[in-house]
């Protein structure tokens, strides 16, 4: 059985190895630019950040006690061109090969949405890379809609 909580510091060495495979697994495959090594360098420091502030959420997907996936969120305020609301952002979600299509993630994101909720978020956003699909499907399914694309020219 999958059970989902929120993160402690006691989880900061599997967050820490969660994180440097995301940035192999997804960022190295679809960004020319990222820097593979920051998660190693900074990760933890990050993490701990992140679990301290009040401001986001990190969880952590358990089967059998062991982390076998996370989420990482966070709430900010609207830009002075917009109206004065708060949102929620998914920032990473990532859950082990083995443990995958099993619901993991998906109580993830639902426990993400309820969060924000609860927080007075007026919308839940999310930035995912295009050629992910199963990350596409995932977030469609729970009704995260495109409203804009951002696109890049190789210098």
């Amino acid at each position: 059985m999958i059970t989902v909580e929120t993160a402690s510091s006691a989880d900061l060495a599997e967050l820490t190895d969660q994180g440097a495979a995301l940035f192999t697994e997804d960022a190295g495959r679809y960004d020319t630019y990222i820097d593979l090594t920051w998660s190693q360098r900074q990760g933890r420091v990050d993490f701990e950040r992140l679990i301290g502030d009040p401001r986001s959420v990190v969880l952590v997907a358990r089967v059998e006690g062991a982390v076998v996936g996370h989420l990482v969120g966070y709430t900010h305020e609207a830009s002075a061109t917009r109206l004065a609301v708060t949102f929620a952002n998914l920032r990473s979600l990532y859950v082990e090969p083995t443990h995958r299509r099993r619901g993991a993630a998906d109580l993830l994101v639902r426990q993400f949405i309820d969060w924000a909720h609860g927080q007075g978020c007026a919308e839940a956003h999310v930035d995912s890379y295009a050629l992910n699909e199963p990350a596409q499907q995932l977030y469609q399914r729970h009704g995260f809609e495109v409203r804009s694309v951002a696109r890049a020219l190789a210098l």
